[in-house]
């Protein structure tokens, strides 16, 4: 089955399986949906970048294979059985590292550093505010679902300073050159654009929670 296929399939089975788990949970039903599957994704998140993390050698030689063969994993047949959340992550991330930020295939530490502060302060906590909320602990849970969503705010203001500094540093791997060219805004890296996600979505979190609990107060 080829990668994109598998992705779609990975996404459904994720949404099908959140969707119950917040129909048949007295204390999720009433959620904001942009916050609950977020915070739910996020989880799954934690998944992937933690077998990232063990299984680094394999993905940095799965991306040095798609730029050799000039491949993608989005178009490349694999097993079924790589549809398992800590299989298809190596897929995703080698197509990062291969494609959009190529110190995901160095040997520093900073891809790691930044996936493993991820998968703790933001997978983590969203799995523990979950559980506080399901349990009606409301104070935990604003404690808690604040870490998380200020933690991955923060991280990816950061990742993403850093990743433009480094596509005008010549030293840097990420350095924008003829064979791999940024383009306007990163149009040539698309898949650069997911990070969108990681920090619109904390965004409208925070407020959301910040504005709620505000009107709440005035009750």
């Amino acid at each position: 089955m080829i990668g994109i296929y598998l992705a779609l399939i990975e996404i459904s089975i994720f949404g099908i399986l959140a969707y119950n788990i917040k129909k048949n949970t007295t204390n999720f039903i009433n959620l904001n949906n942009i916050l609950y599957y977020w915070i739910s994704f996020t989880i799954l998140t934690g998944i992937w970048e933690l077998s990232f993390i063990c299984n680094y050698s394999s993905v940095n030689k799965l991306s040095e294979n798609l730029l050799k063969n000039n491949t993608h994993v989005w178009t490349s047949n694999y097993n079924i059985d790589t549809i398992l959340p800590w299989r298809f992550s190596q897929l995703f991330y080698a197509e990062y590292g291969a494609y959009a930020d190529r110190e995901y295939m160095s040997k520093d530490n900073w891809s790691r550093v930044i996936e493993s502060s991820h998968a703790i302060l933001c997978g983590i906590f969203s799995l523990i505010c979950l559980l506080y909320k399901s349990n009606g602990n409301s104070k935990e849970y604003l404690i808690t679902i604040s870490i998380s969503m200020g933690s991955q705010l923060m991280n990816s203001i950061l990742y993403m300073f850093n990743y433009f500094y480094q596509t005008t540093q010549k030293y840097s791997v990420n350095y924008s050159t003829h064979s791999f060219p940024t383009g306007i805004l990163l149009v040539n890296r698309p898949f650069m654009y997911v990070n969108l996600l990681w920090t619109l979505c904390p965004i409208y979190i925070i407020i959301y929670l910040i504005y709620n609990n505000n009107i709440n107060d005035m009750k």
